[in-house]
């Protein structure tokens, strides 16, 4: 028997997660990329995706490229994984976001009498105002969820902000387990700055209500207003009326740059030009945009969400949700405190260095080790 057969099985299932292109998410990559070393793990991805861009130690399954229903192509996913577990037995199936992943590794997991585990990434557990956002704003998903969260033998969140609004929401009676995501900051390497003028700002974020990206215009209006500065928001949605009109209302048109889509590969080039990040959110989880910044040598200013709520004012800027003068105060008042800005920038530099994609893959092969040797129980 070879060393590969002698490894547990892992059955990964996700919507194109574990694709480097656009469709794949950086540090859920990474993490199973490391996990690859002590499990054989077949990624089960419910969108049809590149598999030269998946990391080679992993299998991947797919959905047909017949025409039909998409319902049917991810029934068909679910049973060529009940197929493969036929051939050689899976010891557990873990599950990235609810639907349709959850659905179906809840399900075979009961069916072939292994753990299942459901990863709440984003805001399948509800958000800090109630239900806004999400899964449970859609009766039909909302019903998915609670339903997968109750029959899966253990449910993980990425962040404590994140687990304490999921327990609330979802009234599981089970206690979540927090497993962080973390960055390779090896991709992100730090260079020192001082604050100079202009002082640039960035922003990283699709534009959505939840990302507030309204709040964070109108903050740097007011900042503008104080002092020279510019703007670089990076990331798609911005190419809208609204937006426009917002950008000749606050009269910052000739001070915001709008890059559109940049790979996550190419962000070290904006951010090595950055002075500070912005990050408005009003709900967040690992928020990899952050990690990225702290690694990189930029100072996070931003509101008390996910990751930022989690670790608190000694890494970063930190405003509630939505209030646009106290964040252009504490803003200026760093801008004008070199030492306080020098500090912010190395504390979170520290940090992200010591909880980096190597902490996290631990964390998780410890948990993972700790299901499969019977020690770890839901």
């Amino acid at each position: 028997m070879n060393q590969s057969s002698q490894k547990s099985r892992i059955a990964i299932f996700g919507m194109g997660t574990l694709d480097a292109g656009n469709l794949g998410v950086p540090v859920m990559i990474d993490l199973f990329g490391r996990l690859s070393s002590d499990f054989d793990i077949v990624f089960y991805s419910f969108l049809p995706i590149d598999t030269s861009l998946v990391p080679e130690s992993i299998i991947v399954r797919q959905p047909v490229s017949w025409h039909m229903p998409w319902r049917v192509k991810y029934l068909l996913v679910g049973l060529r994984c009940a197929w493969d577990h036929l051939l050689n037995p899976f010891s557990l199936l873990f599950a990235v976001s609810v639907y349709p992943s959850a659905l179906c590794a809840t399900f075979l997991g009961k069916l072939f009498r292994r753990p299942s585990i459901v990863q709440l990434i984003a805001t399948e557990g509800g958000t800090s105002s109630g239900a806004d956002f999400g899964n449970l704003t859609v009766p039909w998903l909302e019903k998915i969820t609670r339903s997968v969260c109750k029959r899966a033998d253990f449910v993980v969140t990425v962040a404590d902000y994140q687990k304490a609004i999921a327990e609330k929401n979802l009234d599981t009676r089970k206690e979540m387990i927090i497993l962080p995501l973390r960055i390779n900051t090896k991709m992100f390497p730090y260079r020192e700055r001082s604050l100079s003028f202009p002082v640039q700002f960035i922003q990283i974020a699709f534009y959505s209500a939840l990302k507030d990206q309204d709040t964070m215009f109108a903050a740097f209006a007011k900042i503008a207003q104080k002092i020279a500065c510019n703007l670089t928001v990076i990331g798609e949605g911005f190419n809208v009326p609204k937006v426009q009109q917002m950008m000749i209302d606050l009269k910052i048109s000739d001070k915001v740059t709008f890059t559109g889509y940049i790979k996550n590969q190419e962000l070290q080039i904006y951010l090595n030009n950055a002075h500070i990040l912005l990050h408005t959110a009003r709900f967040e989880t690992g928020c990899a945009v952050i990690q990225e910044a702290m690694a990189s040598g930029v100072a996070v200013c931003g509101t008390k969400v996910g990751i930022l709520f989690d670790i608190g004012e000694q890494y970063a800027v930190i405003v509630p949700p939505g209030d646009v003068d106290q964040l252009a105060e504490k803003i200026l008042q760093l801008v004008r405190d070199p030492q306080a800005y020098h500090r912010i920038k190395s504390n979170a530099y520290a940090w992200i260095t010591q909880f980096d994609a190597e902490w996290s893959y631990k964390n998780y092969l410890s948990f993972f080790e700790a299901i499969l040797s019977g020690t770890r129980k839901d």
